[in-house]
């Protein structure tokens, strides 16, 4: 039994390494038109953390609207999860995203996940 204990665990810590690099400052941007065309999400062109993980939308590009020009959009970023689309929803199921820091100037980049508790009681638990 202790085996698949310390295999979740580790399942576990790789999924939260691998999910670190997303990017996660694309949440809130839309999907490029000509991509989605067509496609199930073209009614709902938001992107959200699921989607950042999900290599469903690996190579997708975001893109916001141009404020000098509201009929054209910026190209801001290219998706590029690898996590599969059941993974990605797991995942997001588990943890919650509470802050993501976008490369400084210097590289700097930092994610930070909570995990989210069972509730009982209206009291946490482990």
């Amino acid at each position: 039994m202790q085996n698949k204990i310390l295999i979740s665990k580790l399942r576990d810590n790789a999924e939260l390494a691998q999910a670190a690099y997303g990017y996660f400052h694309l949440i809130g941007k839309r999907f490029e038109s000509e991509k989605i065309r067509n496609t199930k999400r073209e009614s709902t062109p938001i992107i959200t953390p699921t989607d950042i993980l999900d290599l469903t939308y690996n190579k997708h590009i975001a893109v916001e609207s141009n404020p000098h020009k509201p009929d054209d959009e910026i190209k801001v970023g290219t998706l590029k999860g690898d996590f599969t689309p059941t993974q990605a929803k797991r995942f997001f199921s588990r943890y919650d995203l509470l802050i993501h820091q976008p490369n400084t100037e210097s590289g700097f980049s930092a994610t930070l996940f909570g995990e989210k508790r069972k509730q009982r009681n209206t009291e946490s638990y482990l």
